[in-house]
């Protein structure tokens, strides 16, 4: 009987666990994301967040919240400058501004270059306080920032301070998971000829070796 029970106890453990993901999509934005779903749907707090979930776990209060913002200012721009406008838009100045509305907030780094959906982010990781009356917490983040054409999208996820750790891997999961509703063609410069890489047969030069205008 002891074999028969110890047989079952190993065969248990060497079954992987398997856990279901809900994936999410906002019908305004068409961002989408995915997450366990043993973590719940929290209520908005702004009217700009679309998203907000809680990890099960009542003592961590590990949340990550995504925010879509309108925001036209850089449309004129082809998609080819998406880096450009990245470090302009949202880059340090950027989350020194979006963290002041935290207390004591401190911000540890701010990377450019990295990448939210489909497009260009910068993320930055951080701690801070949140008050709420006479309560304060102190916690820490990660957060990133991309402006997708028309959208400003900001996914933060955070903790209390002495949980960060071990709800990290879970937060990049959930960041990795954005996608967003393409706008831009997945190549920069479409579907166009490779104009630079075949420039000695498109592009005219003034004037040619014998001084007449001709194919360079």
């Amino acid at each position: 009987m002891k074999i028969f029970i110890a047989l079952i106890i190993l065969l248990s453990s060497s079954v992987p666990s398997w856990a279901d993901y809900y994936v999410w999509e906002d019908s305004k934005t068409g961002l989408s994301a995915t997450f366990p779903d043993r973590w719940e749907h929290q209520t908005n707090r702004n009217p700009v967040d679309v998203l907000t979930i809680e990890a099960p776990s009542a003592n961590d209060d590990a949340v990550c919240k995504i925010k879509a913002i309108d925001d036209k200012r850089y449309t004129i721009f082809p998609a080819s400058k998406g880096n450009a406008v990245q470090k302009v838009a949202v880059s340090i100045p950027f989350w020194k501004s979006y963290m002041a509305h935290y207390d004591d907030f401190e911000i540890a780094r701010v990377y450019d270059g990295g990448s939210l959906g489909q497009w260009i982010a910068s993320y930055a990781t951080f701690s801070y306080t949140a008050r709420d009356g006479s309560v304060s917490q102190s916690r820490r983040g990660i957060g990133f920032a991309s402006l997708y054409y028309d959208n400003l999208y900001i996914i933060e996820c955070s903790s209390l301070s002495h949980a960060y750790e071990r709800w990290d891997n879970d937060f990049k999961s959930v960041i990795k998971s954005v996608d967003f509703k393409r706008i831009y063609h997945s190549h920069k410069e479409g579907e166009y000829e490779s104009f630079l890489n075949n420039a000695k047969q498109y592009f005219w030069a003034q004037t040619g070796p014998e001084g007449t205008i001709g194919y360079k």
